[in-house]
C-alpha cells in the first residue's frame, strides 16, 4: 500500500550534512534573513542575487529531490499562476492615464491580452519576492526535525502557541498525504475509473473527513497531556552554537549590514517598475 512509502519532503531529515548539523536556531536565523531583506528591492536583478545566496546551501546539504519533486511543482505552480495574473492585462490599460502607463518601453497584444514592460517585470519581482522565502522554507524543513525545530523556537522566547502552530502544520502535511494515498489504494481496489476527474471528486470528501478526525484526536491528545499548563523551557538535549553556527550568523551578520547599505545608503534596488536599462 502506499501508507507505508510515502515520500515527502520530510524525508531528508535523517541526512548528514554540515546543515542539517546547524543549530535550529541558526536555521531560524537563515529563514528570517531570507524572508525579510528581499522585501527590500523591487529590482528583480538584485532579487535573483538572493536566489545565489541560496543555492550553495541546496547544493551542500546532501539532499535527495526526488521526494522534494511535490511541493517544487506545487511552489513552481503557484509562481507561474501569479506572474500570469501580474503580466497579463487588457488594452485598454495602455492608455490608463495612471503614473505607471509612462513606464511603459514594449508591448505585445494577443487578442485581448496584453503584456507590457511594466507588467511583465513587475510580475517578474512579484513572484521572485514570493519565491525565495518559500523556497528557503522548504530548505529548513527538509533538513530540520521537526521537535528540534520547535525547540529552537522555544530556546528563542517564542510563545508556546506559535511552536505548537508550527509542529502541528510540519506533522499534518505529511499524515494527510500518507491518508490522500490510502484513499487512492482504496479507490484502485474498488475499481473506480482512473479518471483524474472521477477521483479527485470521490477524494475530497472522505479526505475532509479523515482529516477532521485527525486534528479531533490532536486536540483530545493536547488535553490529555495537559498542553498549555507548563512553559516548556526544559529540554533533555541542550543546544550550543557550534563554531559552524557562529561563521554562519557572522555571514548573515556581514550580508545584512552590506544589503542594508546598497538598500538606504547607495539608493541601489530600487527600480521603476517596467524600467529595462
Amino acid at each position: 500500500m502506499a501508507g507505508g512509502g510515502v515520500a515527502n519532503f520530510l524525508a531528508n531529515i535523517d541526512h548528514k550534512s554540515w546543515v542539517h548539523r546547524l543549530d535550529p536556531r541558526t536555521k531560524v536565523a537563515i529563514l528570517v534573513f531570507f524572508s525579510v531583506f528581499p522585501l527590500l528591492f523591487t529590482d528583480y536583478r538584485f532579487i535573483f542575487l538572493f536566489f545565489l545566496l541560496i543555492l550553495p546551501l541546496w547544493l551542500t546539504a546532501n539532499l535527495d529531490f526526488r521526494p522534494m519533486m511535490g511541493p517544487f511543482i506545487g511552489v513552481g505552480f503557484f509562481m507561474v499562476i501569479l506572474f500570469v495574473f501580474t503580466a497579463l492585462r487588457t488594452p485598454s490599460e495602455l492608455t490608463n492615464p495612471a503614473p505607471e502607463a509612462a513606464n511603459i518601453t514594449w508591448f505585445v497584444r494577443a487578442g485581448p491580452i496584453v503584456v507590457t514592460s511594466h507588467t511583465f517585470f513587475r510580475g517578474l519581482y512579484i513572484a521572485g519576492r514570493m519565491l525565495v522565502p518559500l523556497t528557503i522554507g522548504l530548505f529548513i524543513i527538509a533538513t530540520t526535525d521537526p521537535t528540534s525545530l520547535g525547540k529552537g523556537l522555544r530556546k528563542l522566547k517564542v510563545p508556546t502557541f506559535v511552536v505548537f502552530m508550527v509542529l502541528a502544520g510540519l506533522r499534518f502535511i505529511p499524515i494527510v498525504t500518507e491518508q490522500m494515498l490510502n484513499i487512492l489504494d482504496a479507490m484502485t481496489i474498488r475499481g473506480v475509473p482512473y479518471s483524474r476527474f472521477e477521483r479527485t471528486k470521490l477524494l475530497i470528501l472522505p479526505l475532509f473527513i479523515t482529516s477532521l478526525r485527525r486534528t479531533r484526536v490532536m486536540g483530545s491528545a493536547c488535553e490529555a497531556k495537559g498542553y498549555g499548563a507548563q512553559k516548556w523551557n526544559n529540554y533533555y538535549q541542550d543546544f550550543q552554537l557550534k563554531h559552524t553556527d557562529k561563521i554562519m550568523l557572522i555571514i548573515l551578520l556581514v550580508f545584512t549590514i552590506a544589503i542594508i547599505y546598497i538598500r538606504f545608503g547607495l539608493g541601489l534596488g530600487v527600480a521603476t517598475v517596467g524600467w529595462t536599462r
